[in-house]
């Protein structure tokens, strides 16, 4: 059972986001309790307030209104010296986005050992809990050098070392595989057990059932259960755009859009090599939508990058519509990239960032309705006039889709596409994906979610760097 004591709780609070231009009502009156010793998820889909609440309970921002207890602490009373002396002695926050936890210059193991100089000692040496999360081997390597779901085991273990006892982590699984989930949730058990509580904003259905307690939020407020109306969901899975066909150049349908042989990447991190690549193969024509597979680490974003131009591989040759895009920048009509950092330009409006290729390519007159369409079947158009930092991490991404399909281009490479997203606007992105393809898009899905892998044509498994075809919904 769980115990009868709270680390945590809230009455009506609300946290209102004011601009120049606009407001943004983040969290509308939340009143909700968070056990302490085990683990509460705070489920919701993006834009629901999380990433806010989790914000406010780190310590890190105080409600406009409203009553917000933490520890012995009125965090909406307290003052800023405050805050400060209750993050250092209680509270641990682990960011949403993984590299926002570490200072680039300092290693993995640097990082660990500052911060168990900082504890009370309360927990393993820094050897041992990173075993525990399993990045020994990354102690010697800087966060710039970890893959995406390397960063967050790390963040989570410097958390760990800096002996709060209350760990507030913003998405902590979304850019780790399922194995790598799971053993971070069991690390987390095993340390419910020593008196550590964690509160976890996630969408990650493995998280909501392994969690001891659970708070939904929906539009800002504390979700009230109810059932899904048919036709809600009717009209949610009409809602996806009918892009313009992607010009073919008179080759028809199958054209060659991708074209690896031998592809080879080493990273040498002193006396280790790191083969991110070896030896790949593989083609992908237009109208197809193929899914590279794997864990954390194996070569996914390697492979996407290097397809993209942005990094050359040490042999092998790849071709892009017929080009080597390491030699030849492509334009957003031939290549789009969807990354994992999604690079929305600050200062530009989401509807902006999505125009943004359009006007690049004096266009934007004539795709004004596609942008239009794009906006509205991936739930943007409440948010089109906001800027980035007034919308989630999800929206974020949701918006980097519209924006890589713009101009229909010949490839579209997709590094995590629904990392951030919940299972309705995950399935919404892949049937914008899908009706993309249909009209002639070749796209590139690197995932470590093999639940949607019934949406796609055809899967490539990749291991260590080593690729591997297999059945579509395998």
């Amino acid at each position: 059972m769980p115990p009868e004591r709270d680390v945590s709780e809230c009455q009506d609070v609300t946290r209102v986001y004011r601009t120049r231009a606009s407001s943004v009502t983040a969290l509308a009156g939340v009143t909700a309790r968070f056990p302490a010793e085990t683990i509460t998820a705070v489920a919701g889909p993006s834009g629901s307030g999380k990433s806010t609440l989790m914000r406010l309970l780190a310590g890190l921002d105080r409600p406009d209104s409203g009553r917000l207890l933490v520890g012995d602490v009125r965090v909406d009373l307290a003052s800023w010296r405050a805050l400060r002396r209750l993050r250092r002695r209680c509270v641990g926050f682990v960011f949403q986005r993984p590299s926002d936890n570490f200072l680039p210059h300092l290693s993995v193991g640097e990082h660990l050992s500052m911060a168990a100089r900082t504890s009370a000692g309360r927990f393993a040496e820094p050897e041992e809990v990173a075993e525990l999360l399993a990045i020994s081997h990354r102690l010697e390597h800087r966060p710039e050098e970890l893959s995406g779901g390397e960063q967050a085991r790390a963040a989570m273990a410097q958390v760990l070392l800096g002996g709060r006892s209350l760990v507030v982590a913003d998405e902590p699984t979304a850019e780790l595989d399922t194995a790598a989930s799971r053993d971070l949730l069991d690390a987390m058990d095993r340390l419910v057990e020593h008196g550590v509580t964690f509160i976890l904003s996630s969408h990650d259905p493995l998280v909501i059932r392994r969690s001891g307690h659970l708070v939904e939020l929906e539009h800002g407020l504390v979700r009230v259960k109810t059932k899904a109306r048919p036709e809600d969901r009717a009209m949610r899975a009409a809602s996806v755009p009918e892009l313009p066909a992607a010009r073919l150049e008179g080759d028809g349908r199958g054209a060659l859009r991708l074209q690896a042989r031998s592809v080879t990447k080493t990273y040498r991190r002193g006396s280790e090599e790191v083969h991110a690549l070896r030896d790949a193969s593989f083609d992908v024509r237009d109208g197809e939508l193929l899914a590279l597979v794997g864990r954390s680490g194996s070569g996914k974003t390697t492979l996407v990058n290097i397809a993209a131009g942005w990094e050359r591989p040490d042999s092998g040759r790849l071709s892009v519509v017929g080009k080597d895009p390491a030699h030849e920048v492509p334009t957003w009509d031939k290549i789009a990239v969807l990354p994992q950092q999604l690079g929305m330009i600050a200062e530009l409006t989401m509807r902006e960032n999505i125009e943004y290729p359009a006007r690049l390519a004096k266009r934007l007159p004539e795709l004004a309705w596609v942008i239009d369409e794009l906006i509205d079947a991936l739930g943007l158009g409440a948010l089109q006039d906001r800027y980035p930092k007034e919308t989630s991490v999800g929206e974020q991404q949701r918006a980097g889709l519209a924006r890589a399909l713009v101009l229909s281009p010949r490839l579209l490479l997709a590094d995590e596409p629904t990392g951030h997203q919940n299972a309705e606007w995950a399935d919404a992105m892949f049937r914008t994906l899908r009706e993309a393809t249909a009209q002639g898009t070749a796209c590139v899905a690197a995932s470590h979610d093999e639940s949607l892998l019934v949406h796609v044509d055809r899967v490539l498994a990749i291991s260590d760097g080593v690729l591997e075809a297999l059945p579509a919904g395998a």
